[in-house]
This record gives C-alpha cells, sequence and structure tokens, in this order.
C-alpha cells in the first residue's frame, strides 16, 4: 500500500471522530446540566421533608404515663399518655406522597448519572480503537519502511556518543551535528556536544529538536535528503545522484547534489556525503538551501 493510499484510507475511516466525540461531549454538558437541576430539586425536597418532620416532633405534647414515666398524649389526638414506639414516630412524621417523590427523584438522578458515565466510556472506547489501530498501523508502516531502508532512528533509543542532528532553535531551519552525551527517557531531555572542532558548546534540548541519526541504508537516485556538507557541521538539503556504497573499513557514503550549489558556470558537481551524516527531510521542515 503507498503512503497516499495509506494516508487517504485512514483519514476516511477517523473522518467521523471529531464528530462523534463532540456529539457525546455535547449530550454528555446536556445529561450534566439535567443532572444538576435534579440533583438541586432532590436536595431541596430532602431538606422540605426534614423540615416538615421536625415541625410535627415539635406539636407532640410531652406528659407523665400512669406509671410516671415520660411520654406523649396518644398519637392524633388522644387523651391518653403512651410511650409510642420508633415505628409508631416514624409512621406519625412520614408523608408518603414526599418520601414517594424523593425516592423517584433519587433513580432519576442515579439514572442521568449512569447514562452519563455510559457515554463517557463509549468516547474513551472510540477514540481508545482509533488510537490502537494507528498504532498498529504505524508498526506495519515502520516494518515496511523498514525493509526499503527509510526508516529514521527514534530519538528514544539514543546512546552516548550517537550522532545527532539537532535544531538549536525552534522551527528554525538551521540543523547541526552533534553528539548524544545523555538523554532523560523521563523528561525527555537531551544533553548534547557541538560536533565543530572548533566549538565547545553543550546544547541540552528536547526531544522535538532532535533527530537520532542511523537507520538509513537504502536510498535512490531523486531522493531527497537533509546532508552535512562537506567540512561542514550543518545540514543543508541534497538530492541523491547515486545509492549508498560501502568503503573499505565498514563505513557508507552517499553522492548528492546540493540544492543551490552549483559553480560560477552553473553546474552542480557531485558530492559525497557519510551515511552516518544524512537524514531524512523533518516533518514540517522548510526547504534549506545554501543560500
Amino acid at each position: 500500500m503507498g503512503e497516499e493510499t495509506y494516508l487517504e484510507s485512514f483519514i476516511e475511516q477517523i473522518n467521523t471522530l471529531p464528530s462523534e466525540v463532540k456529539r457525546n461531549l455535547e449530550l454528555m454538558k446536556d445529561l450534566d446540566k439535567t443532572c444538576a437541576a435534579m440533583a438541586e430539586e432532590l436536595r431541596q425536597s430532602q431538606q422540605d421533608y426534614v423540615v416538615r418532620a421536625e415541625e410535627k416532633m415539635m406539636q407532640l405534647e410531652l406528659a407523665e404515663t400512669k406509671d410516671g414515666k415520660p411520654g406523649v398524649k396518644v398519637l392524633g389526638g388522644g387523651k391518653e399518655v403512651i410511650l409510642p414506639t420508633t415505628e409508631e414516630l416514624s409512621s406519625y412524621i412520614r408523608d408518603q406522597a414526599a418520601f414517594q417523590r424523593i425516592r423517584n427523584l433519587e433513580e432519576d438522578v442515579v439514572q442521568q448519572s449512569e447514562e452519563k458515565v455510559a457515554i463517557a466510556e463509549q468516547t474513551y472506547a472510540i477514540v481508545d480503537a482509533t488510537v490502537k489501530r494507528l498504532d498498529h498501523d504505524l508498526a506495519k508502516m515502520e516494518t515496511l519502511l523498514k525493509t526499503t531502508g527509510e526508516f529514521q532512528v527514534a530519538s528514544g533509543s539514543a546512546k552516548p556518543n550517537d550522532l545527532a542532528a539537532i535544531q538549536v532553535v525552534p522551527n528554525s531551519p538551521d540543523w547541526i551535528l552533534a553528539k548524544v552525551i545523555s538523554h532523560d527517557l523521563e523528561s525527555g531531555m537531551y544533553r548534547l556536544s557541538d560536533e565543530d572542532v572548533e566549538s565547545n558548546k553543550i546544547f541540552h534540548l528536547p526531544e522535538s529538536q532532535v533527530v537520532v541519526l542511523g537507520g538509513i541504508d537504502k536510498l535512490s537516485r531523486g531522493d531527497l535528503i537533509y546532508a552535512v556538507y562537506p567540512d561542514t557541521t550543518s545540514f543543508y538539503q541534497a538530492g541523491v545522484t547515486s545509492p549508498p556504497k560501502r568503503v573499505s573499513g565498514g563505513g557508507s557514503f552517499v553522492t548528492v547534489h546540493f540544492v543551490d550549489d552549483a559553480d560560477e558556470h552553473g553546474i552542480t558537481h557531485d558530492k559525497a556525503v557519510l551515511l552516518k551524516h544524512v537524514m531524512r527531510i523533518p516533518y514540517g521542515a522548510s526547504m534549506h538551501s545554501m543560500q
């Protein structure tokens, strides 16, 4: 599957994702408002019920029973003095209609809350399924790129003394050659040294401004790359003129034409660059020529 076909297929499948998530979030927002209003009504109903129960209790007339124990007159207006049970007191203060309304409100609030949780879980499942599919497809794409030699080593696999291309200023078109001193996996920060022999600069940069070099062993004529210009430590855009070749000692080089590198006669000459000084054009990078 070509890259365009893959991208088109993936974009088509996730095209509805934003609208689905937005719809679910809006539904959750509406449910939240309804649930909040019902919860407030429930709280007020419970409070009113308690107030009325206290008022009824305050209306009871205290008196002594025949044997001298504290009691109340018969509930409901009788003259007999009794010591009521808890069940009798509960029956006296209970407002069955109000009590049932409170129970109904409680059930409605629970139902609304469960619906909101269900929609949240559904939204998570939609996003999670899309992310898992993307991870799966990226793994397949990585395998494909490795077989074609187009896979760039991930910065997370960097080791001390690995060569890297670094972007000293964020979003700058300028990339220079550096060497990894250390990499903090937790923070994602790199500590690197400038490869310019006349420089002793040390850089502290995030992963977004570092590309660890290596992993490119297959290039074809016409491929566009970033390569270190001979006798410098700066990367410039170049086009491959011949595939990589191995030399004695185990190293490899590739022949390129650097952009805007023509001589006074308008001729652009081949230049050999070590393969370890080459990287794919960074995502979002602007054209960086010799001018």
